[in-house]
């Protein structure tokens, strides 16, 4: 393989694990948008306060994996 050759390949290595990264992030961050939409809902229907903390939770839980994710790189 010649230097060039090894240099895109790199590059395109590169890339293929940005797009990797910025899906992740992506695909939490949507989940995120998704149960805070929800928990707004649910938070007009006062039966329903366990259910919420559960979904702070979770959405905490998301946030703190896209947070590392994000410090890795």
């Amino acid at each position: 393989m010649t230097k060039k050759n090894k240099k895109e390949k790199d590059i395109q290595e590169l890339l293929k694990a940005k797009q990797t990264a910025h899906n992740y992030c992506r695909n939490h961050l949507q989940d995120v948008v998704d149960n805070l939409q929800k928990l707004r809902k649910q938070l007009k229907k006062p039966r329903y306060i366990y259910s919420v903390e559960v979904e702070l939770i979770r959405n905490q839980i998301l946030l703190e994996n896209v947070v590392k994710h994000l410090e890795k790189k």
